[in-house]
């Protein structure tokens, strides 16, 4: 039982300090470019991790250097391009928006999972699917039909459903990370590999792009996301999943809107509008209908 908390608890602290990121978005959204914040966030994370993984490079380097094209994909999406589209979204958009439409990635995995592996796709998948389907064009049109007829969908919405598809794709393909290459390993060279790839990037949007001011505002929200987002976070997430497993794990995920929601009101005076709570509401709970496994019988099967 003891264990059990603990898994959870590290689970709502990690989703709780991950939520804080789509805050974060809106907030630096006026201080930095998303190309710089995304790099120097993944900088400040890889600096941070390598002292912890230097023992493991030596042992892992041979399967590195033998599955590089694996890690430079899941690099470009979960390093390059997943947190920059987070970020560009945060300029247009508000953050609570973000938050509701990342949890969507569970069922673009269901999708590509049938097309790429062949898993059914059953009765109560495909419900969830329709159920957040409809939560997300609620979302988007803000409830104002004549918007969505219309096709005036906010730019920080299409940036953030590019962001989810990454995170969508990324979580597809770390079945096939295999036990070649340890955790901490893969974390560091994904992190080295994502930035150097985003580096050109990077670099011309400093030189197209008026130079950010380092004040004490940005610099405390890179520190939060390289330090929080992702090397604290990932170690309460590890805990997690080793205390109480991944399913029951991403159902406690699934609670980010509800802590993005709450920071976004206390810390950016977001105002909170029906649409957002009604397409909220079908996201979640048809997220969790197609992806809470049934046993025959009707209940929920143990994890």
């Amino acid at each position: 039982m003891r264990s059990a908390a603990i898994g959870h608890g590290a689970a709502a602290l990690a989703t709780a300090v991950w939520a804080g990121n789509f805050v974060l978005a809106r907030a630096v959204a006026d201080l930095i470019p998303p190309w710089q914040c995304n790099f120097w966030r993944w900088l400040v994370a890889l600096v941070v991790m390598l002292p912890f993984a230097w023992p493991h490079l030596r042992q892992d380097w041979p399967a590195m250097r033998r599955r590089w094209p694996y890690l430079s994909l899941m690099a470009i999406l979960g390093v390059t391009l997943l947190n920059t589209l987070i970020y560009k979204g945060g300029q247009t958009t508000e953050s609570l928006n973000m938050a509701l439409l990342v949890p969507t990635a569970p069922i673009l995995i269901l999708l590509l999972s049938r097309v790429l592996y062949g898993e059914k796709i059953t009765p109560p998948r495909l419900a969830g699917i329709l159920v957040v389907l409809a939560g997300v064009v609620i979302l988007i049109s803000r409830g104002n039909w004549e918007r969505l007829a219309a096709l005036q969908i906010n730019p920080g919405d299409a940036w953030a459903l590019g962001g989810t598809v990454c995170f969508g794709l990324y979580s597809l393909f770390m079945r096939k990370r295999g036990t070649d290459i340890s955790a901490v390993g893969f974390s560091v060279a994904t992190f080295a590999l994502g930035l150097l790839y985003a580096l050109p990037f990077t670099v011309a949007e400093a030189l197209l792009l008026p130079r950010p001011v380092f004040s004490v505002p940005l610099l405390a929200g890179l520190l939060y996301a390289g330090l929080g987002c992702s090397a604290l976070a990932f170690w309460l997430w590890t805990v997690a999943i080793d205390r109480i497993g991944p399913v029951k794990a991403s159902m406690v995920y699934y609670t980010l809107p509800v802590f993005a929601g709450a920071a976004a009101v206390v810390f950016l005076d977001e105002r909170v509008v029906m649409a957002q709570i009604v397409g909220g509401l079908l996201i979640l709970g048809g997220v969790c209908a197609a992806t809470v496994p049934f046993s025959r019988s009707g209940s929920r099967r143990k994890t």
